[in-house]
């Protein structure tokens, strides 16, 4: 009994002294609390995959974008693609995209598109970070991405009146993330996009969209992507009179992989165009297995920062 009581005082004075310590602890860091630090790396690129993530390019970095799509896959293999195509790969669209960095939190970017041979010009600020330590914290980083196409194809009827106008198209979002851990990083982007000329009357000029994206880590440099971006508005309108031809939901998987100053994004979507205003509002393909396009995205970053 006495070896019993003789534990039974030094476990409560161990507790005792412990309580003290944390009371210490507690008192230093309202003396001395740490500082909230930015969390960083939420996502390994610019972009989940086709959606916008909420990284932007360092200050006097510029990086050097090349997204590349397949044609449909279309494993029931008939007269057009299939085998006789190789299942997409003798056809494709691409854009060449540039994005620079004017400070740590604004980027701008042009590119250019073959899908109705499109130039867009955009910016992406970044208006909250998420950050972490003691004290008040931001849970989620919050960023504008904001673009304008121009669509330079011919126009169909010459006959008429064009007007320059008629061939702009812009894009509004919200990207806002969060990375929960080392390995779950999550984005959702409230998406308008609005063409200032549509194909039929019976077509929205404005489309509202709500994408859902995220990153899970595998290793080091490998990440497994995910992507869906639902329309709100406007689903399954027919793309012309003839209804030949709708509009779908975008959605996209795929894997990152980090090679030195390379990030190269291998993916299946059904997103047949490479910008916002595409894949969000005037995507034709719908999420059979025979509609997925094989693509990737291949990211090189060039730093004109002398000190650095």
């Amino acid at each position: 009994m006495k070896k019993i009581y003789a534990l039974f005082i030094l476990s409560a004075a161990t507790v005792m002294q412990l309580q003290a310590q944390d009371d210490l602890l507690k008192m230093l860091e309202n003396e001395n609390p740490v500082k909230p630090t930015p969390v960083y790396a939420t996502f390994k690129s610019t972009r989940v995959i086709n959606l916008q993530s909420n990284e932007t390019m360092k200050a006097k970095h510029l990086d050097f974008r090349i997204m590349h799509r397949f044609q449909p896959l279309d494993v029931n293999q008939d007269n057009v693609y299939g085998l006789y195509n190789l299942f997409g790969l003798d056809g494709a669209v691409i854009r060449l995209g540039f994005d620079y960095g004017i400070t740590d939190k604004w980027t701008i970017g042009f590119g250019r598109s073959t899908t109705d041979k499109l130039y867009d010009l955009n910016t992406k600020i970044k208006l909250l970070e998420q950050t972490k330590g003691s004290g008040k914290t931001n849970p989620v980083s919050v960023n504008y991405f904001g673009n304008v196409g121009i669509e330079t194809t011919e126009w169909q009827d010459k006959t008429i009146r064009n007007y320059f106008s008629s061939r702009l198209s812009f894009v509004n979002q919200l990207v806002i993330t969060r990375k929960f851990n080392d390995h779950l990083s999550l984005a959702l982007v409230p998406s308008f996009v609005h063409y200032n000329l549509v194909d039929t009357k019976a077509q929205p000029n404005d489309i509202f969209a709500l994408g859902i994206g995220g990153s899970i880590k595998i290793s080091r440099s490998t990440r497994f992507n995910f992507e869906y971006i639902p329309r709100l508005n406007g689903r399954n309108e027919p793309k012309n009179s003839a209804g030949n031809a709708m509009y779908y939901d975008a959605f996209a998987i795929g894997f990152d992989i980090e090679t030195g100053g390379h990030v190269f994004q291998l993916h299946f979507t059904n997103a047949n165009g490479l910008v916002e205003q595409q894949f969000i509002a005037r995507n034709t393909a719908d999420m059979s297995l025979k509609m997925l396009r094989f693509g990737f995205n291949l990211s090189r970053t060039f730093s004109f920062d002398n000190k650095k």
